[in-house]
This record gives structure tokens, C-alpha cells and sequence, in this order.
């Protein structure tokens, strides 16, 4: 969670969320970085906004609250493994 710091609400996350996918796909476009290379680019990406999103109380799959969250499958499930 936010500790030390105001949490972000959802619809910050998200605007920080669009404004870097578009970041990100710029710079894959003037990248020339093999597909397999970008797809782990994508992929770490992906990790650090899922963290992001869990660091203000948020699901990044479903974007509710972690603690109402009923996805299958979440991204960082109920805060396990965010403490550390």
C-alpha cells in the first residue's frame, strides 16, 4: 500500500497508465529491438504498472479495490508478497 504518501485514485492510475502505453509504444515503434525482445520489454512493463497499481490499492486485471477483488487469476492477489 501508499505508506508515507497520499494513495492515487483509479482514475489517476489510469491516465498514468495510458500515458505510459503510449510512451511505450513509441518507443518500440523506433525501437529495433527483435519481437521476442519487445514482448519481454512488454512484459516487465506490464509487472511494474501491476505492481503500481497494487502500491495504491488497486487491482491492475479488473482495476477495483485489492480488497474487492474477485478476479480468478489477479495480477498481485489481497496484498500477498507487497509488504516486502
Amino acid at each position: 500500500m501508499a505508506v508515507g504518501r497520499e494513495r492515487r485514485r483509479i482514475f489517476d492510475l489510469l491516465r498514468v497508465y495510458h500515458e505510459s502505453r503510449d510512451n511505450i509504444r513509441l518507443l518500440l515503434d523506433l525501437s529495433r529491438m527483435n519481437d521476442y525482445e519487445k514482448v519481454g520489454f512488454i512484459d516487465a512493463w506490464q509487472e511494474e504498472m501491476a505492481e503500481y497499481f497494487a502500491q495504491n490499492g488497486y487491482c491492475f486485471a479488473c482495476n477495483r479495490e485489492l480488497a474487492r477483488c474477485d478476479c480468478e487469476e489477479p495480477l498481485h492477489p489481497r496484498l500477498s508478497n507487497l509488504s516486502a
